[in-house]
């Protein structure tokens, strides 16, 4: 490699890498390489069936590392758990978001969803480009993909597995003579396009993002320990998505069977105490960081309310379309509308408050910044599948609504300038377009202390955005 080529590699590179895996940081000089020769398996940390992890001393002329049998090595791992890393996050800043709730409470249905979904919104509406930066790490996930969205036989019945305590989302290693579980994050990478506003300062604004898909098993108390620090990633992340399920908790279920016929409204084993799992992660966050319990979580806490199919008609909400939230501000790009996502989330948690307000306190008395997100990671109901007891759907009939809006909300608030919001052009024009920019980080204005509850099925609806009433121009706000 000519010296001028070596010399911009590096300068690409960040000063610390830190590993998705155990979070341990590092200098990028010290990572391994996984060796590429099958007579080369056998790692002391790694475990026996895993090829050789090494610091190489030979490269070949594009910069990869040579391994003792002389191939061409390409994969990389972290010098302390020797799991992979992705390469991307020796380039990028890493933005570790978690994803937790109940068992059962559809995290890998909405997982599929979200990212099904982001692949469209965040290239087409806000010039990112958003795809795999670790296709191992993601391959769970790209079955799922496959399973709903890419199906081709539409009709039959697919059911996505249950996450396992130890299944495919974690990875063993012996680190000083004992055998260690750590997670296994979903990792991709966000760029700006060209259409960005930000595209000329993309390795600022570039991240490598990194979401944890934990078995709701491993938040019931009990079941951290240091042999399976499985969810200690908590710490890190910059934002939570706790899913809460409405078919889960008893008060709002009774009262979903009036409205639906979802076959889960009458399932009498799907109860979980899913404000204690809430609260034993805040537990957790605590621990790992010190944070006293009379100090609050300041990182976004994002309430992601889900099955709206299933309870929609409790609500009043009449639809959820991106578009209600997601504004064109200019040719080819689009921005985001606070106002109007936090008015659906004010509306949210008075319906919450009425019928599940053990999960409001829970979130509240954590964060300090608490948004309600309702979301169907399908668009309809499950149904029975005969021949194996277990409820299923028909990919043909998958219609996700607002899978997407957690994570936009979320980068919105913990990476500035990515993925950016706007306001309407008349109230510009009203202030005359003086005065500060709303912040991006700022948190969402809290609903009035006697918010009234929501209308029962038949009755007004709540606020919301009106396609024929809203104005057309938006601008962008913040940087």
């Amino acid at each position: 490699m000519a010296e001028h080529q070596r010399s911009q590699l590096v300068l690409q590179l960040r000063s610390r890498v830190t590993c998705p895996h155990c979070w341990h940081t590092f200098p990028p000089d010290s990572i391994l390489w996984i060796s590429a020769h099958e007579d080369l398996r056998g790692d002391p940390v790694a475990g026996d069936d895993e090829q050789q992890r090494f610091l190489p001393t030979h490269f070949s002329v594009s910069g990869h590392a040579i391994d003792a049998r002389g191939e061409i090595c390409r994969h990389l791992a972290c010098p302390r758990c020797h799991l992979s890393v992705a390469r991307s996050l020796l380039e990028m800043r890493p933005l570790l978001i978690s994803i937790l709730g109940s068992p059962s409470s559809g995290k890998s249905y909405f997982l599929a969803s979200m990212v099904w979904q982001l692949r469209n919104t965040l290239q087409e509406s806000f010039g990112l480009d958003f795809h795999d930066s670790d296709t191992l790490a993601n391959d769970i996930l790209t079955r799922y993909l496959q399973m709903l969205f890419h199906s081709d036989r539409e009709d039959d019945l697919v059911a996505l597995p249950k996450t396992e305590q130890e299944g495919e989302l974690y990875q063993s290693v012996f680190i000083s003579g004992r055998q260690v579980w750590y997670p296994r994050p979903f990792v991709f990478a966000v760029q700006p396009t060209e259409s960005h506003p930000g595209f000329a300062k993309r390795q600022i604004y570039s991240r490598a993002l990194c979401l944890y898909d934990n078995a709701g098993e491993h938040f019931l108390p009990g079941h951290e320990s240091s042999s399976s620090p499985g969810t200690q990633h908590l710490a890190h992340s910059e934002a939570l998505l706790f899913m809460f399920d409405p078919m889960q908790h008893p008060q709002l279920r009774r009262a979903c069977r009036q409205v639906t016929k979802d076959p889960q409204a009458r399932m009498a084993d799907m109860v979980h105490h899913q404000d204690q799992i809430l609260r034993e992660a805040a537990n957790r966050i605590r621990d790992f960081t010190g944070l006293a319990q009379t100090e609050k979580y300041t990182r976004p806490l994002i309430v992601v309310v889900t099955k709206f199919d299933a309870w929609c008609r409790l609500s009043g909400l009449k639809t959820l379309s991106t578009s209600h939230v997601v504004r064109p501000v200019r040719e080819g790009l689009c921005a985001l509308d606070l106002d109007a996502l936090h008015r659906v989330s004010n509306h949210v948690r008075s319906l919450l408050k009425k019928y599940a307000r053990d999960i409001v306190a829970a979130a509240e008395g954590f964060a300090s910044h608490v948004l309600y997100i309702p979301v169907s990671a399908q668009g309809c109901s499950p149904e029975l599948d005969r021949s194996t007891g277990a409820l299923a759907v028909r990919p043909r009939d998958i219609k996700p609504m607002w899978a997407e809006l957690p994570l936009l909300y979320a980068l919105n608030q913990v990476a500035p300038g990515i993925v950016r919001a706007g306001q309407r052009a008349a109230r510009a024009r009203r202030t005359g377009g003086q005065g500060p920019s709303p912040r991006l980080d700022a948190a969402p204005p809290s609903p009035p202390s006697d918010a009234p509850s929501p209308p029962q099925s038949g009755k007004a609806s709540p606020p919301q955005p009106d396609e024929a009433q809203e104005p057309r121009i938006w601008r962008e706000t913040g940087s």
